[in-house]
């Protein structure tokens, strides 16, 4: 899709009243808001760089708008800042609706989109847990010592156990929790050492 073919989807930027950057990225001068059209996403690929620009330019907050209902919306959640989404069916009074609610440090996203979100966390945490209940209690002291930050010495030399048997319960603890290395298994115990122990 070109930039022409972008405009003329855009039906919802004939109505705004915004600065203007480029044919992808709009301002909403009186909300402080930085409004990207659903279809130009896909021309904007790097996160950073949004950021980064909404952070020089001041904006608050990332509104996409002009999302079909039947587009796949896990993915958006991953854009930096986003504080609101509209469908491509939406009127603009929904538009200034959503831009107070905004205003006011509050989201705006339709309740579908929320519940397929919902519904995703929902998953992937019972997916952890039952990964993290295979555990045994050794494998659980090593998994906490190695979130501490200790190494497999000193990891050993806290359980009175060898280096080496350190190591096979680590190996085995990345298989259940399915990561790769240590720095995997640091930010899985960040997400998830705390339902554990408890």
């Amino acid at each position: 899709m070109d930039i022409e073919d972008i405009k003329k989807n855009n039906r919802h930027t004939k109505f705004f009243e915004f600065t203007k950057h480029s044919p992808l990225l709009y301002v909403a001068s009186e909300y402080n808001l930085l409004l990207v059209s659903y279809h130009s996403l896909n021309v904007i690929t790097n996160y950073e760089l949004m950021n980064k620009f909404m952070e020089e330019s001041g904006q608050k907050g990332l509104v996409i708008f002009d999302v079909p209902k039947d587009s796949d919306t896990l993915t958006l959640k991953e854009w930096p800042n986003l504080k609101g989404i509209f469908f491509d069916d939406a009127e603009e009074s929904l538009f200034e609706q959503g831009f107070k609610a905004i205003e006011k440090g509050e989201f705006w996203f339709p309740r579908s989109i929320t519940d397929g979100w919902m519904r995703q966390l929902l998953e992937n945490e019972q997916q952890s847990t039952l990964r993290s209940s295979n555990l045994t209690r050794k494998e659980i002291k090593v998994l906490n010592l190695l979130y501490s930050g200790l190494e497999c010495s000193a990891i050993a030399d806290n359980l009175f156990i060898s280096e080496a048997t350190v190591r096979v319960h680590l190996h085995k603890i990345y298989q259940k929790i399915e990561v790769k290395n240590k720095n995997q298994a640091r930010l899985w115990c960040k997400k998830n050492l705390n339902k554990i122990n408890n």
